[in-house]
């Protein structure tokens, strides 16, 4: 079972759809007649999606045939994946994705991570470090850049292009010796908020050939 989430979205770019009548004078009569221009807003619209699922990974990600790390899964839930008797050093799969829907124009996609804490206690470093790629295995499409990871390709659900995003990241590590009996006994969310922005007429800030951010713009819930 996975859960969806509706992204958060951005009304996107007008299109116009002009109706002209032309008048004409003949010999005999004339006609005449008018329309008014019609204005169809686009839309983009998605879900997020997670999934989980027991396995193994290699330690090392650059040699697969290096010693391997078990994989633990969650319990989907309705509020999310849950993990039960979570101890140092445990590998938790979660795998977050973004899709279009069948009706939604093209996007460029960014995510939002934040760390909650329900229970016990976390300093503001170890919840930094839960969402950074000492923990967090991001996909080679996925960069972070500032408060926001962001994905290269536009999505389209055209048939020569892709509909939804690679997993923003596949496992969460939880640190092991680095982090004291103080956290022990915590509780905490990894909440994941996907923003879907409509690609046409609108470009990413790129450094180099690498999206690192949206500029100003404003997320419409």
């Amino acid at each position: 079972m996975t859960k969806k989430k509706k992204a958060a979205l951005l009304i996107s770019a007008l299109a116009l759809i002009a109706v002209v009548v032309v008048g004409g004078t003949l010999a005999y009569f004339t006609s005449q007649d008018d329309a008014t221009n019609v204005f169809t807003l686009g839309k983009v619209s998605g879900d997020l999606t997670e999934s989980t699922k027991p396995g193994e990974e290699p330690i090392d990600p650059t040699d697969p045939e290096s010693p391997k790390h078990p994989v633990k899964p969650g319990n989907p839930t309705d509020d999310g994946i849950e993990y039960d008797k979570v101890v140092p050093g445990d590998w938790l799969s979660k795998e977050p994705r973004i899709s279009l829907k069948s009706d939604s124009e093209d996007a460029y996609v960014r995510v939002k991570l934040e760390v909650s804490v329900l229970e016990g206690t976390l300093t503001d470093e170890q919840k930094e470090e839960l969402i950074s790629d000492k923990c967090l295995n991001f996909g080679d499409k996925w960069v972070v850049s500032g408060e926001y990871v962001y994905y290269q390709d536009k999505l389209t659900t055209k048939p020569s292009g892709s509909s939804q995003t690679d997993p923003v990241f596949t496992i969460v590590k939880i640190p092991g010796k680095s982090w004291d009996n103080d956290a022990a006994s915590a509780k905490f969310t990894i909440k994941v908020t996907a923003d879907i922005i409509q690609a046409d007429n609108f470009t990413p800030v790129k450094t180099g050939n690498v999206i690192t951010s949206w500029g100003d713009v404003e997320i419409k819930k």
